[in-house]
């Protein structure tokens, strides 16, 4: 590293909710080029997931539980921070900011409000690091969605001069970032598509006993059911047109029961649910023309998913499906280094390239700014 580059680290808990992940990332002053240094991941503790997954599951909560998971889970942050620190060999004194983008226990476009447990304020003090976050309601406060915020970044990491690209982000919730070509005057533009990883993985975690479905071999054993699969294809979020965002408050495992799944073997449950994330993603990027035929990078836990990204290549035969690996850009690093770039953003006053994206009335600086 150079004397003209920064660190920043970027802190991401996602609706899988499985761990805090926070990424350091190097950005060289003179073009901001974002470039991965490391990653460390710490697991979410049982007692603290499960409270967090009950918020996604109810719209009352008390206000002592409300605080509670606020110092919580700010503290598992901070202590995600300081163990990536340790881990590189770092100080506080050696990153210029830290971007949190917290846990989400409600989003709800429909309102204009988004919430993310994990009050910044015990981030800053605790690792003494600036700390930028809350960057989801100065979008929602000018009309937009408030989601999805990765298009902007994956702009920088996947553009192509001269073809269109994807980008699909596959973790609790999917989502596309439809990538024009660096020539074209074509608007990005991305949304999310429904659920990613998040039924899929709680399939697992009641009938299998294990945390998600290793390289989709559980899926691959099971057979789609089709007549669940229409009827899961029934709800409207699927129809609705872009901008559009969702979160696990929508899709879990009530909303699933729903469908009467009782009778449906574990593993042909798998399956189709995983038939279900490959064909709305495949289906919302078919919606767009061209951009069907490119590349198509998958980033999140679902780039690890074998069986999943088989059946999404299935389903786009004329694309390009892979790993953002093979840019060895780390699939699961890719969130957090967005939420590093979000933190340098706020710090140089720079709007975010995202009203096309969340319908927001225009560009906006995102989040608040916590000293230590």
């Amino acid at each position: 590293m150079t004397t003209n580059t920064e660190l920043y680290i970027g802190l991401m808990s996602g609706t899988s909710v499985d761990a805090v992940d926070a990424a350091l990332v190097a950005f060289n002053e003179a073009d901001s080029t974002p470039n991965f240094l490391a990653l460390y991941s710490h697991p979410i503790p049982e007692n603290l997931k499960k409270n967090l997954l009950a918020c996604n599951q109810q719209n009352t909560l008390s206000l002592d539980t409300f605080c509670q998971l606020q110092v919580s889970t700010g503290r598992l942050f901070s202590e995600t921070a300081q163990q990536l620190l340790k881990q590189e060999s770092l100080q506080a004194r050696d990153i210029k900011a830290i971007g949190s983008h917290g846990q989400t226990i409600f989003h709800a476009p429909g309102i204009g409000m988004s919430l993310q447990i994990g009050h910044p304020a015990i981030i800053a003090k605790q690792t003494g690091i600036t700390t930028v976050a809350d960057c989801r309601i100065d979008d929602m406060a000018l009309g937009g969605q408030g989601a999805p915020f990765a298009p902007a970044f994956h702009q920088s990491l996947f553009s192509e001069p001269y073809q269109n690209s994807v980008a699909v982000n596959i973790g609790g919730i999917a989502n596309i970032s439809l990538i024009p070509a660096g020539d074209s005057q074509e608007a990005l533009l991305g949304f999310d598509t429904g659920p990613g990883n998040c039924l899929i993985d709680e399939a697992c975690q009641r009938f299998f006993n294990q945390p998600y479905d290793i390289n989709g071999k559980l899926a691959e054993s099971g057979k789609v059911h089709r007549e669940l699969l229409e009827k899961l294809f029934t709800d409207d979020y699927f129809k609705y047109p872009a901008p559009k965002s969702t979160g696990r408050d929508k899709f879990n495992w009530q909303w699933l029961n729903q469908f009467e799944i009782d009778t449906i073997e574990p593993s042909h449950l798998l399956a189709t649910l995983t038939e279900l994330t490959a064909i709305t993603i495949a289906e919302a990027i078919s919606t767009k023309k061209d951009y069907s035929k490119g590349n198509i990078w998958v980033c999140g836990g679902g780039a690890y998913n074998q069986y999943l990204m088989q059946r999404l290549q299935a389903h786009l035969p004329n694309a390009n499906v892979q790993s953002s690996s093979k840019k060895k850009i780390n699939p699961v690093a890719i969130e957090g280094m967005l939420f590093a770039w979000l933190a340098k953003q706020r710090l140089e006053h720079r709007p975010v390239n995202l009203k096309d994206v969340t319908g927001a009335t225009r560009n906006a600086i995102l989040g608040g700014v916590w000293q230590p």
